[in-house]
C-alpha cells in the first residue's frame, strides 16, 4: 500500500491548485493560490505544523511565498511559467503587479506572428511553456512542411526569451550545409582540437560552447548524422560534451530547439526523441484561414512596400488568385512568387515619376494563371499598400468610377487609342488621388 508524507500531501495540494494560476486573474480574486490556514483545513491538521512544512518547501525551491495578508503560496514551476528566471523563494504581491503592468506595456514576441491569436495560438502556448521552464527551458522539435515559418518561429521564441529575463545567445547551425561531410558538421557543432582531422590545424570552439546558457537552432535537423544525435542526447543528459579529437569533458546549459520537414521516426534516433519533451507541428500554408492567409498577403506586400519605398496598388483578381494557389513552398513559395510579382511592376514602373506600383493578373507567371482558373476565391477590394498602411477601396465605385468616364470621353467624340489613352490617364489620375487623400489624412504625403 502506497502512503504519503504530510509533506508530500501538501505539495500535492499546492500543485494541483496552482494549475489554476494566471498572474491577473490571483491579482483580482487570489485564484490559484492556497493560504496555511486553507491546507490546514484540507489536511484536518494543526496549522503550526502546516506552516512549518510550508516554509521547508519554500527553502526547497518547489514553492513561492506571496507576502500579502494573508501569506499564498504558489508552486514554483507554475509562477516561473509566467515570471521566468524573476521568480524568487519569497515575493512581494507588488511584484506581481508590477510585472503585469510592464507585461501589459511590452509587445510579446510572438504577436509578431500571423495566427498567434488563430491558428498557431496552442502552438505558441507550447512554445512559451518550454522557453520558460527552469532553468534553461525545455529542448524543442518544430516539425512543419517547407516555407512554414519554422525559422522564424524559432527566431521569436528565442526573442521571448530574452523578453523574459534570458541573457544568453541563440546559435543557428543548418544541418544540411554540411550534409556531405559530417566531420565538418561535427567540428562546426561541437569543435574540434588541433590535429582532430586533416585541416584542423587550431583549436576551434563549436556552435554548443558558444549557446551556453542560450538557445541553439539546428535546422533541417533529419540530416544530422546518427553519431552526431547520439552526442547531442549525451550532451542533454549530462550537460557535457567532447570537442572533436579531445578527450576533456566539456559543460554547456543550452536549450535545443531543432527543425523538420520530415516525419520524427524516420530519421530521429528513438534514444534521441525521448530526451526531445516539447513537439510542436506548425500548418502548411494551406491549412491556415482565409483570414490569415489574406493577412499574410498583405504584411508580404508590405514588406515589399518598405524596401522599395513605393504604395503597391493590389487589384483584386490578384488577391483572390493568390488565394485560390495551393503552395508546395507555403510561405516561402509566396514570398517568392510576390516578388517577384514586385520586381516586374518594377521594372515597368523604372523611370516614371508614379509613388505606387500597379499589381494587376498580367504580372503573373502563366503556370500560376493556369493553376488558379478553378474554384477562386473572391476577393472584392482594391488594395493600396503603403510601406506604413494600407487601404480597401471597394471595386464596384472603381468600376462605376471608370465607366462614367468612358461615357464621358466618348460624347466628347474622343475614340480609339485616344479614349483607351483616355481612360488609362483617369485611372492613373483616380488611384493617384485616393493615395493623396490616404496620405493626408495620416500626415504622411509630402
Amino acid at each position: 500500500m502506497f502512503y504519503m508524507t504530510n509533506k508530500e500531501k501538501i505539495y500535492n495540494i499546492i500543485v494541483e491548485k496552482s494549475k489554476e494560476f494566471d498572474i491577473q486573474n490571483f491579482l483580482i480574486s487570489r485564484k490559484g493560490g492556497i493560504t496555511t490556514e486553507e491546507v490546514a483545513q484540507l489536511l484536518k491538521m494543526a496549522r503550526p505544523n502546516v506552516s512549518f512544512i510550508l516554509n521547508h518547501l519554500v527553502r526547497e525551491g518547489k514553492i513561492v511565498k506571496i507576502i500579502s495578508k494573508p501569506v499564498y503560496y504558489i508552486e514554483k514551476d507554475r509562477l516561473a511559467y509566467f515570471l521566468g528566471n524573476k521568480v524568487k523563494e519569497e515575493m512581494l504581491l507588488k511584484d506581481l503587479i508590477d510585472f503585469l503592468h510592464l507585461r501589459k506595456g511590452k509587445e510579446c514576441a510572438f504577436e509578431n506572428i500571423i495566427g498567434h491569436d488563430g491558428s498557431l495560438k496552442g502552438q505558441i502556448e507550447q512554445a512559451k511553456a518550454a522557453v520558460l521552464y527552469p532553468p534553461y527551458g525545455l529542448h524543442t522539435l518544430i516539425i512543419g512542411p517547407p516555407g512554414s515559418g519554422k525559422s522564424f518561429f524559432a527566431e521569436m521564441m528565442y526573442k521571448f526569451s530574452l523578453q523574459n529575463g534570458r541573457v544568453g545567445p541563440l546559435e543557428v547551425l543548418n544541418c544540411a550545409d554540411y550534409y556531405n561531410n559530417p566531420q565538418l558538421l561535427m567540428s562546426h557543432l561541437f569543435g574540434h582540437v588541433k590535429g582532430a582531422y586533416t585541416g584542423a590545424d587550431v583549436d576551434k570552439i563549436g556552435l554548443v560552447e558558444k549557446a551556453d546558457k542560450g538557445i541553439l537552432f539546428l535546422d533541417e535537423v533529419h540530416r544530422l548524422p546518427p553519431e552526431g544525435q547520439e552526442m547531442l542526447f549525451y550532451l542533454i543528459d549530462k550537460g557535457v560534451y567532447k570537442r572533436l579529437g579531445d578527450t576533456v569533458e566539456r559543460r554547456a546549459n543550452l536549450m535545443i530547439i531543432a527543425a523538420t520537414t520530415e516525419k520524427p521516426g524516420s530519421f530521429l534516433l528513438k534514444t534521441f526523441m525521448r530526451r526531445i519533451p516539447v513537439v510542436i507541428q506548425l500548418p502548411s500554408f494551406e491549412e491556415r484561414p482565409l483570414e490569415e492567409k489574406i493577412e499574410m498577403i498583405i504584411y508580404l506586400f508590405k514588406e515589399e512596400a518598405k524596401r522599395l519605398n513605393l504604395n503597391i496598388v493590389v487589384h483584386p483578381e490578384v488577391i483572390s488568385l493568390l488565394l485560390s494557389l495551393q503552395y508546395e513552398g507555403n510561405i516561402g513559395e509566396l514570398k517568392s512568387l510576390l516578388q517577384l510579382i514586385c520586381s516586374k511592376a518594377f521594372l515597368m514602373n523604372y523611370g516614371t515619376n508614379r509613388n505606387f506600383l500597379k499589381i494587376d493578373l498580367t504580372l503573373l507567371p502563366q503556370n500560376y494563371l493556369k493553376l488558379g482558373l478553378n474554384d477562386r476565391v473572391v476577393f472584392d477590394k482594391f488594395l493600396i499598400i503603403s510601406p506604413e498602411k494600407e487601404k480597401k477601396i471597394d471595386r464596384y465605385d472603381f468600376y462605376e468610377f471608370i465607366a462614367m468616364k468612358y461615357h464621358e470621353l466618348k460624347e466628347r467624340g474622343i475614340k480609339g487609342m485616344l479614349l483607351e489613352k483616355g481612360i488609362i490617364d483617369c485611372i492613373n489620375n483616380f488611384l493617384e488621388s485616393i493615395l493623396e487623400d490616404n496620405f493626408r489624412k495620416n500626415g504622411n504625403f509630402p
